[in-house]
C-alpha cells in the first residue's frame, strides 16, 4: 500500500535546507511524463482508481492505483511492473479501448530521509510540491501509526498547511475545466 502526504509549498529552496539539516540523503533529480489512461467501460473517477504510464530516464512503468482508503493522507493499493516500450504499450491500450486523459510532468528531486521519501515536486501548470512516502509495506492495522509518522516528518520539515489528498491529475483536470 502506498502512504503519502502531499503539501504545496511557496519556496523548494527552504525545504532543501531542512532536508539537509535533518541528514536526508539526495538520491536524483528525474524528470516524469505521467500519462494517465481512462478504462473503455469504468469510470475510473467514480471508482477512484487510476492508470499510469510513467517515463523517466528511459524507463518504463505502468502502475494501477486502487480506491482510497483513508481520508487524513493519501493511502491506495499500488502496483507497477516496468515495461521496456512505451509507444508500443500506449498503442496496446488505446487497441484495447482506453483513452489517454491527461499527461502530468515535473521535475522531482528525490531524497531519502529514514523510512521516507521526500519528493520536491515542480509540476507543470501546478506549482511546486512536497510529497512525503513511508517506504516500508504497511498493512492496514497500521495505517493510522504510519499517518502519524508523515505528519511528524511534515512538522520537521515545516511544511503548513493542510496535507492535499487529491492526485496530480486531479488538481490539473480541476484546473484545466
Amino acid at each position: 500500500m502506498e502512504v503519502e502526504v502531499k503539501f504545496k509549498v511557496d519556496d523548494d529552496a527552504k525545504i532543501k535546507k531542512r532536508l539537509n539539516a535533518l541528514g536526508a540523503k539526495y538520491l536524483k533529480t528525474v524528470i516524469e511524463y505521467d500519462h494517465y489512461y481512462q478504462h473503455p467501460c469504468k469510470n475510473f473517477k467514480e471508482s477512484d482508481e487510476a492508470l499510469r504510464v510513467r517515463v523517466y530516464d528511459s524507463k518504463c512503468e505502468l502502475t494501477y492505483k486502487g480506491p482510497r482508503v483513508s481520508d487524513k493522507a493519501k493511502a491506495r493499493e499500488e502496483i507497477s511492473v516496468d515495461v521496456s516500450h512505451f509507444e508500443k504499450l500506449d498503442m496496446i491500450l488505446i487497441r484495447l479501448g482506453f483513452r489517454r486523459i491527461a499527461t502530468v510532468i515535473k521535475k522531482r528531486s528525490i531524497y531519502l530521509l529514514g523510512d521516507f521519501k521526500v519528493s520536491i515536486d515542480k509540476v507543470r501548470d501546478l506549482g511546486i510540491f512536497v510529497e512525503i512516502e513511508y517506504i516500508k509495506p504497511v498493512s492496514q492495522q497500521y495505517l493510522q501509526e504510519v499517518i502519524n509518522k508523515l505528519k511528524k516528518v511534515a512538522k520537521e520539515l515545516r511544511v503548513k498547511g493542510p496535507s492535499i489528498l487529491k492526485s496530480y491529475l486531479e488538481l490539473l483536470l480541476e484546473k484545466q475545466c
